[in-house]
């Protein structure tokens, strides 16, 4: 049964603070719509981190189509924010973001919300800020959303860093680059979110955050928010690649069609000159209608074709790299792929698109390209006689696990000192060179301090769960060859003490 609390709005409360006891929490059920199991564990996770962990950044990790997007939403009530800062990837999910905060559809429609609640105000930052004036005028709303490229232009002259109390950040696995970090950075006492499919980078850079919540690929096919996905290889023949994609995506499309099967294709390549030649190629030697697609096109030209594909009028589009964040469009189950991704990441992003089950007459994504050896997570990907929905889940729960117990272990460390730029140096970065002494002793003091001539430690980490101390210290000196301490030389070295103890069996 849903419950309508209807809390009485309280003026000397915020929006979100007082909408606060309006929440409620309905399980989805066969016949009853509500949270998905994702969902609800998500927003409690949320909860459960900034009651231990206020100043750290939560991470959410939720596959692709999990409904993250209105774990992000409720959060903002869960949290009782002042003000939200939203940043998205691109212009098409900070539209779509910006809709669901302005109707609370998905919330009301899962009955997390009755369907009379107001909604917040809205802004969503459409280009690039210029002055003081404009980050002043966000006051008047209780959610601002943008992408970073727009957001980070007005940072120089952002007038009250705690302008905003709660910032979320989607798809955080960009966090680490400039344009990201510095937004956030720019508000350093709000709570941050940080949500993502995909908690691992191709360059290795860590994305910051106390792991919250980590929903696994696997659960997500047990759960049914994933359904079966498959790799069809197409075989060339020392016929034209392309062609080859193209004549069997086509034969794929009909024999879904003729099974009442509402599918729809996506084509996928890497640039706009090899998007203009495949156009061309599906137009000449298929019968599909297409729509190519790519970053020179206008919003309102993508969000008209994508109403098109929607509504049936096309059969597909050809996207140069797009689409691969927040687009969701169930029945886009078909994948023509010209130019496979190659890093995990990015794969399972793109995958997700086509594994969601939310929609009728829908069946197996299926994934067309020819084999090749690249390599994904120790993994031939696009080998024939791959078993997607087994690869896929693997991958993704080795390098998941992976990432929590080094998230894991580095959370286990507390400082002993505090340097003013502590914050500057993160455990996770660090990769020292293989250059190890072993001693054999009958116990070691791991609070002891480490003194060397001539070197300050600016760092020192305990972690007694791994019987590990850290020190990382500076040497400052001057040249042999200066009188004056115009020119120093500066030099920072690291020191790792690892202590195995005896087992001492029964």
């Amino acid at each position: 049964m849903f419950l309508d609390t209807h809390a009485p709005q309280i003026s000397d409360m915020n929006y979100f603070s007082s909408n606060y006891a309006r929440i409620n929490y309905p399980v989805s059920g066969a016949d009853s719509p509500g949270l998905r199991n994702a969902q609800i564990g998500a927003i409690h996770a949320i909860g459960a981190h900034f009651a231990l962990h206020e100043e750290d950044p939560a991470l959410v990790i939720m596959p692709t189509g999990s409904g993250k997007t209105a774990v992000l939403n409720l959060s903002a009530y869960l949290l009782r924010a002042k003000r939200v800062l939203v940043i998205s990837s691109s212009v098409m999910v900070r539209g779509q973001i910006k809709n669901e905060f302005l109707t609370l559809k998905t919330l009301k429609e899962s009955r997390v919300f009755h369907v009379d609640l107001d909604t917040p105000r809205v802004k969503e930052i459409r280009s690039p800020i210029k002055s003081a004036e404009e980050w002043t005028a966000f006051v008047d709303y209780e959610v601002v959303v943008g992408i970073p490229n727009s957001i980070n232009e007005g940072i120089a002259v952002l007038p009250d860093p705690e302008l905003f109390d709660l910032v979320l950040v989607d798809e955080a696995h960009h966090v680490p680059a400039f344009t990201w970090s510095n937004i956030v950075r720019a508000f350093p006492r709000a709570k941050k979110i940080f949500f993502t499919a995909t908690p691992f980078r191709r360059d290795k850079k860590e994305i910051e955050g106390r792991m919250a919540f980590n929903y696994p690929l696997a659960r997500a096919y047990e759960d049914k928010i994933f359904g079966e996905i498959g790799y069809y290889p197409v075989i060339t023949d020392d016929q034209n690649p392309d062609l080859a994609i193209a004549k069997a995506t086509e034969k794929v499309f009909k024999e879904d069609k003729a099974v009442g099967l509402r599918h729809y294709i996506m084509v996928r390549t890497e640039t706009k000159e090899h998007a203009q030649v495949l156009s061309e190629l599906y137009e000449s030697q298929t019968t599909l209608r297409l729509q190519k697609i790519d970053s020179t096109k206008t919003y309102t030209f993508i969000n008209k074709t994508i109403a098109k594909l929607r509504g049936g009028e096309l059969d597909g589009i050809i996207c140069v790299d797009m689409l691969g964040e927040g687009f969701d469009f169930p029945n886009l189950k078909i994948a023509a792929i010209h130019s496979p991704k190659k890093s995990l990441a990015n794969t399972l992003q793109f995958i997700g698109r086509f594994a969601r089950t939310n929609a009728e007459n829908i069946g197996e994504a299926k994934f067309l390209a020819v084999p090749n050896d690249i390599e994904i997570g120790k993994r031939k990907l696009y080998a024939e006689g791959a078993v997607w929905n087994d690869i896929i889940k693997n991958l993704s729960q080795e390098v998941m696990d992976a990432e929590d117990e080094v998230k894991q272990a580095i959370d286990s460390f507390h400082y002993e000192t505090t340097p003013a730029n502590a914050e500057e140096i993160s455990f996770y970065n660090l990769n020292p060179y293989c250059h190890v002494k072993v001693y054999k002793a009958e116990g070691v003091d791991l609070n002891g301090e480490l003194t060397l001539s001539g070197k300050q430690t600016i760092h020192h980490a305990i972690s007694t769960e791994l019987n590990t101390v850290i020190f990382i210290t500076k040497e400052t000196e001057k040249p042999k060859w200066i009188l004056s301490d115009e020119l120093l030389n500066v030099k920072h070295y690291f020191f790792l003490v690892y202590y195995d103890e005896p087992v001492i069996l029964p």
